[in-house]
């Protein structure tokens, strides 16, 4: 790695991931878990958390990982009431049209959306985010659709 490239990354660590005097504007971090059908949730996915508001800059947005959201630093939303609109997609082989395995040619794979329209486009999941307070969103996806 290049030292430009090193000087560059601590530069954003520190811009997005190092304030010592916790989140900026008045964000507050919210930590949580999402499952699809009770089971732990492996798709690559997204969680956004839109204000009731209409003020767009005030919300916060995590990726899931393992299962995991994470929205923090300016990432994470303001206080106030959300829709949360929670988003993921599977990928598969074009030629087997299973998911994808190490051995997929690159480039040969599709991706399919996993969670139904109800639980992002359409969602009416309400989280409201308290400011002095531990913010905890754990969500169990329940649907019959198929990816």
């Amino acid at each position: 790695m290049k030292f430009s490239q090193r000087i560059l990354i601590l530069f954003l660590l520190c811009v997005f991931g190092c304030n010592a005097s916790g989140n900026p504007d008045g964000r507050i971090d919210v930590t949580g878990t999402i499952t699809l059908n009770g089971k732990p949730f492996t798709f690559a996915g997204g969680c956004f958390f839109e204000p009731v508001n209409g003020i767009k800059e005030d919300g916060g947005v995590s990726q899931i990982l393992d299962g995991k959201i994470f929205l923090t630093g300016q990432a994470a939303p303001k206080p106030g009431k959300y829709i949360v609109r929670i988003y993921a997609i599977d990928y598969y082989d074009k030629t087997t049209n299973l998911p994808i395995t190490p051995e997929t040619k690159p480039g040969n794979f599709y991706t399919v959306k996993v969670i139904p329209d109800d639980f992002n486009i359409n969602s009416t999941i309400e989280f409201e985010v308290v400011a002095k307070k531990k913010n905890v969103f754990n969500y169990n996806i329940v649907t019959d659709d198929k990816p």
